[in-house]
């Protein structure tokens, strides 16, 4: 008997990513990915052509360093002609190489694009930006590119770089979930475990000088992101509680030992009931936290209760103001600060120049000294505001453009995760 003719198979498509909007995921179909949710954000940063990577580019120039923003890729982006969503060309990225092929030039260039990246999404008020939302890799021009992939949320008021989950926040609840998954442990195969001091003083002098340069230009960002033209309607995330949390409400023996606190809402319950991973948004200016979608035809939103027991939302980064933040003068000595203590170790030591930038590791202090003749001082143990970058397990720390689908980790125990 011969064999049956073989049909032609459908285009191949790969699924990632958590279920939202009754099962609809990011998906990948051939060299683009598809997003059933706005791809506006991302587009404003990840597309060299856009307006806000146009300011960037003028704010390079004025300064004198036109790569200062080079570590953003440059991808293309087709929004759907109706409704939300659109489709975003997949990032083509080579591999870094073997670590210990990294030579100290390339070592350098990456210690400046983990300081700067960790100043423009914290001065822009991103979040969620954890290592399995990062790439890390060389364009085909051979320049290092360490970015994330997904910008939902942003326009937060953030007071340091832990808040954006590139550092580990020291919060004893989220401690150890927030060590394993900090974002700049992409980086540690190539900077090293522990870093060197001169490492550790490029990426502590790149974040404190590209938070001036983007203060310098913030006018011209804000300016590029009010060109957006449906800026009032474009869904901003709000992430109520991390995806573990909800997987572990499903889960009815564990429910039971240690039942989840705060209690899940209404409006999180009735998006489990239906498959999905709970999302949340608000509108730029406007009040109210809102479910993304409600019915399966993607035309309409419940909204949570604005008074009661309910999250209540803080105030997002002015835009008509310049983006103006109360938390700027934070970002700029508290976070330093902090990033200094995140790749800090016990055998680093002494006084380390870059120029006119020092930082000196004594047994009890942080001293950091500026261009202008300033210092700032702090004492050496911020566990209280940061929680250290080097843990035991190398999850996230691969030698690949992203990081592997499934990781097995044997450096904490899961219970503990």
């Amino acid at each position: 008997m011969e064999p049956e003719p073989r049909k032609p198979t459908a285009p191949r498509r790969l699924d990632l990513g958590d279920t939202h909007n009754f099962g609809r995921r990011v998906t990948r179909r051939g060299n683009r990915i598809v997003k059933p949710r706005t791809v506006v954000w991302e587009r404003l940063l990840l597309d060299a052509s856009s307006p806000v990577r146009s300011a960037l580019g003028e704010i390079a120039l004025r300064v004198g360093n036109p790569k200062a923003f080079d570590f953003l890729p440059s991808l293309d982006f087709f929004p759907a002609e109706e409704g939300p969503g659109g489709e975003v060309e997949a990032i083509q990225l080579a591999p870094l190489g073997s670590a210990g092929a990294f030579s100290a030039g390339d070592r350098a260039e990456l210690a400046r694009a983990t300081g700067r990246s960790l100043a423009l999404w914290t001065w822009l008020g991103v979040s969620d930006l954890h290592w399995e939302n990062l790439v890390l890799g060389r364009d085909p021009s051979g320049t290092i590119i360490f970015s994330p992939v997904d910008i939902e949320s942003l326009f937060d008021d953030l007071r340091l770089p832990t808040e954006t989950k590139l550092l580990p926040d020291a919060d004893p609840e989220y401690a150890l979930v927030s060590r394993h998954a900090s974002g700049v442990r992409r980086v540690l195969p190539y900077l090293g475990k522990p870093v060197s001091p001169q490492t550790l003083v490029a990426m502590a002098e790149a974040y404190v000088t590209a938070l001036e340069w983007l203060d310098g230009g913030a006018a011209e960002v804000a300016a590029a992101i009010r060109t957006v033209g449906n800026l009032k309607e474009t869904p901003i995330r709000v992430c109520l509680r991390g995806t573990g949390t909800y997987v572990y409400s499903q889960t009815d023996l564990q429910a039971q030992i240690e039942p989840l606190w705060p209690p899940l809402l209404d409006g999180e319950l009735e998006q489990l009931d239906r498959g999905d991973i709970p999302y949340f948004f608000r509108l730029y200016g406007q009040p109210g936290i809102h479910h993304y979608y409600s019915d399966e035809d993607l035309t309409s939103w419940k909204t949570l209760p604005l008074d009661g027991d309910v999250p209540q939302l803080e105030p997002l980064l002015d835009l008509e103001r310049g983006l103006a933040s109360p938390g700027g003068r934070s970002l700029r000595e508290e976070g330093l600060f902090a990033l200094i203590a995140a790749f800090d170790d016990p055998s680093l030591s002494g006084r380390h120049r870059l120029g006119d930038f020092t930082v000196e590791l004594t047994e009890d202090e942080i001293i950091v000294g500026f261009p202008s003749g300033d210092e700032l001082a702090c004492d050496r143990d911020l566990s209280d505001f940061v929680a250290g970058v080097y843990v035991p397990c190398r999850c996230g720390e691969v030698e690949t453009v992203f990081v592997p689908a499934v990781t097995t980790c044997d450096g904490f125990d899961i219970d503990d995760l």
